[in-house]
C-alpha cells in the first residue's frame, strides 16, 4: 500500500475512511516509512487497539510494546504498561505478566503500584469469571491458580478464590488437588 500523506492529520483522515484490516495494513506501512515520534505514537496506539478489537492479542501486545518505546511522559508509560498487562491477561500469556509488572515497578510510586496491583487482580478475576460463565473450566483453573499464589491478594479474597478452585478441581476430576485444598480450607476455618 502506498503512503503519500506527509503529516499526522492527513494520515488520520485517510485511516478514518478505511475498514479495520485495511487500516491495519496502512498504519503498518506508515510506521515503517516515518520516524516522527508523534506519527509513530499514533500508529502504534491505533494498531494495538485494532488488533485487540479483532482478538489478535499477540499483535496487539507487539504494538503496545512499540508504543512504550516512543512514550514521552511517565504517566503515558504507566498507562501503556497497564494496558500491556491487560492484553497479556486477555491473551492468556500469564507467564509474561510478571515481566510487564516489573517494568511498572521501575517507574511507579508506591501508591500507583498498589492501585495497579488491585487492577491486575480485578483483571484476573474478570477473566476467570468469563471462563466460568462459558464453561471453560481448565482456563478458569489456570487463572484462579495464579490468583491464589499472588502475594497482593488478601486473605478473605484468597479464601473465595480457593473455594472456586475447589469447585473447578472437582469439575475437572483433579481428586488429589481437591482433597489437598479441602484439608487446607478445613484448617483455616
Amino acid at each position: 500500500m502506498q503512503v503519500l500523506e506527509k503529516n499526522r492529520g492527513e494520515i488520520e483522515a485517510k485511516a478514518s475512511r478505511m475498514s479495520d484490516f485495511l487500516k491495519m495494513e496502512y498504519l503498518e506501512e506508515v510506521s515503517k516509512k516515518f520516524s516522527d515520534v508523534e506519527i509513530l505514537r499514533y500508529c502504534y496506539s491505533e494498531l494495538s487497539k485494532l488488533y485487540e478489537k479483532n482478538i489478535m492479542y499477540p499483535e496487539s501486545i507487539k504494538y503496545i510494546e512499540k508504543f512504550q518505546e516512543v512514550c514521552i511522559s511517565q504517566r503515558e508509560k504507566m498507562q501503556a504498561y497497564t494496558r500491556e498487562i491487560e492484553l497479556l491477561i486477555k491473551g492468556g500469556y500469564y507467564d509474561r505478566v510478571n515481566f510487564a509488572y516489573n517494568k511498572i515497578l521501575e517507574v511507579a510510586t508506591p501508591k500507583e503500584i498498589y492501585e495497579i496491583e488491585n487492577k491486575i487482580i480485578l483483571m484476573y478475576k474478570s477473566e476467570g469469571e468469563k471462563f466460568e460463565k462459558t464453561n471453560k473450566n481448565a482456563l478458569a483453573l489456570k487463572v484462579y491458580e495464579r490468583l491464589a499464589k499472588a502475594p497482593a491478594v488478601k486473605d478473605p479474597e484468597k479464601q473465595e478464590i480457593k473455594k472456586k478452585l475447589l469447585v473447578l478441581y472437582k469439575k475437572l476430576g483433579k481428586v488429589r488437588e481437591s482433597l489437598e485444598l479441602e484439608r487446607e480450607l478445613g484448617r483455616s476455618r
